[in-house]
Protein backbone atom coordinates (compact mmCIF):
# COMPACT_ATOMS: atom_id res chain seq x y z
CA UNK A 1 0.00 0.00 0.00
CA UNK A 2 1.48 3.36 -0.98
CA UNK A 3 1.72 6.25 1.45
CA UNK A 4 -1.38 8.05 0.11
CA UNK A 5 -3.49 4.91 0.32
CA UNK A 6 -2.38 4.35 3.91
CA UNK A 7 -3.18 7.94 4.90
CA UNK A 8 -6.56 7.80 3.14
CA UNK A 9 -7.42 4.54 4.89
CA UNK A 10 -6.53 6.15 8.22
CA UNK A 11 -8.85 9.10 7.50
CA UNK A 12 -11.67 6.75 6.46
CA UNK A 13 -11.19 4.67 9.63
CA UNK A 14 -11.23 7.72 11.93
CA UNK A 15 -14.10 9.64 10.27
CA UNK A 16 -17.53 9.37 11.92
CA UNK A 17 -19.64 8.24 8.97
CA UNK A 18 -22.38 7.09 11.34
CA UNK A 19 -22.90 10.67 12.52
CA UNK A 20 -23.03 11.90 8.92
CA UNK A 21 -25.60 9.23 8.08
CA UNK A 22 -27.75 10.26 11.06
CA UNK A 23 -27.66 13.90 9.91
CA UNK A 24 -28.46 12.96 6.32
CA UNK A 25 -31.37 10.80 7.47
CA UNK A 26 -32.74 13.55 9.71
CA UNK A 27 -32.54 16.04 6.85
CA UNK A 28 -33.67 13.57 4.19
CA UNK A 29 -30.42 14.46 2.35
CA UNK A 30 -30.48 12.27 -0.72
CA UNK A 31 -27.97 11.56 -3.47
CA UNK A 32 -28.74 10.35 -6.95
CA UNK A 33 -28.63 6.56 -6.97
CA UNK A 34 -25.75 4.85 -8.73
CA UNK A 35 -28.30 3.26 -11.05
CA UNK A 36 -29.44 6.78 -12.00
CA UNK A 37 -33.09 5.93 -11.43
CA UNK A 38 -33.88 8.15 -8.46
CA UNK A 39 -32.59 9.49 -5.18
CA UNK A 40 -31.88 7.91 -1.80
CA UNK A 41 -30.00 8.62 1.40
CA UNK A 42 -26.60 6.99 0.84
CA UNK A 43 -25.63 3.94 2.86
CA UNK A 44 -22.51 3.93 5.02
CA UNK A 45 -20.79 1.88 2.33
CA UNK A 46 -21.61 4.50 -0.32
CA UNK A 47 -20.52 7.34 1.95
CA UNK A 48 -17.17 5.66 2.53
CA UNK A 49 -16.71 4.89 -1.17
CA UNK A 50 -17.41 8.52 -2.12
CA UNK A 51 -15.06 9.77 0.59
CA UNK A 52 -12.26 7.50 -0.65
CA UNK A 53 -12.81 8.62 -4.25
CA UNK A 54 -12.76 12.30 -3.25
CA UNK A 55 -9.63 11.89 -1.13
CA UNK A 56 -7.84 10.22 -4.04
CA UNK A 57 -9.01 12.95 -6.40
CA UNK A 58 -7.82 15.67 -4.01
CA UNK A 59 -4.19 14.66 -4.63
CA UNK A 60 -4.56 16.08 -8.16
CA UNK A 61 -7.03 18.90 -7.45
CA UNK A 62 -6.20 19.89 -3.83
CA UNK A 63 -9.85 20.36 -2.80
CA UNK A 64 -12.89 18.48 -4.12
CA UNK A 65 -16.36 17.86 -2.84
CA UNK A 66 -19.68 16.24 -3.56
CA UNK A 67 -22.89 15.57 -1.67
CA UNK A 68 -21.75 17.47 1.43
CA UNK A 69 -18.36 15.77 1.64
CA UNK A 70 -15.20 17.81 1.12
CA UNK A 71 -11.73 16.30 0.73
CA UNK A 72 -8.50 18.29 0.88
CA UNK A 73 -4.92 17.29 0.27
CA UNK A 74 -2.10 19.36 1.72
CA UNK A 75 1.29 18.87 0.09
CA UNK A 76 4.40 18.52 2.18
CA UNK A 77 6.07 21.82 2.97
CA UNK A 78 9.30 22.70 4.67
CA UNK A 79 7.48 22.90 8.00
CA UNK A 80 4.58 20.44 7.65
CA UNK A 81 4.11 16.86 6.41
CA UNK A 82 1.61 16.02 3.68
CA UNK A 83 -1.85 15.16 4.97
CA UNK A 84 -5.53 14.75 4.06
CA UNK A 85 -8.65 16.29 5.58
CA UNK A 86 -12.22 14.99 5.14
CA UNK A 87 -15.22 17.07 6.16
CA UNK A 88 -18.98 16.85 5.99
CA UNK A 89 -20.23 20.38 5.47
CA UNK A 90 -23.75 21.21 6.48
CA UNK A 91 -23.43 24.97 6.18
CA UNK A 92 -20.68 27.52 5.69
CA UNK A 93 -20.21 31.25 5.36
CA UNK A 94 -17.34 33.64 4.90
CA UNK A 95 -16.77 37.37 4.69
CA UNK A 96 -14.65 37.37 1.55
CA UNK A 97 -15.97 40.06 -0.78
CA UNK A 98 -13.96 40.41 -3.95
Amino acid sequence: MDNHSAMISEVIDKFNFERVHIAMTALDWQWQTTEGNGYAIPTLIKLKAMARRLLLESVENECVGSGGLEARYYKKTKDDPEYFVLRFILTESDSYDD
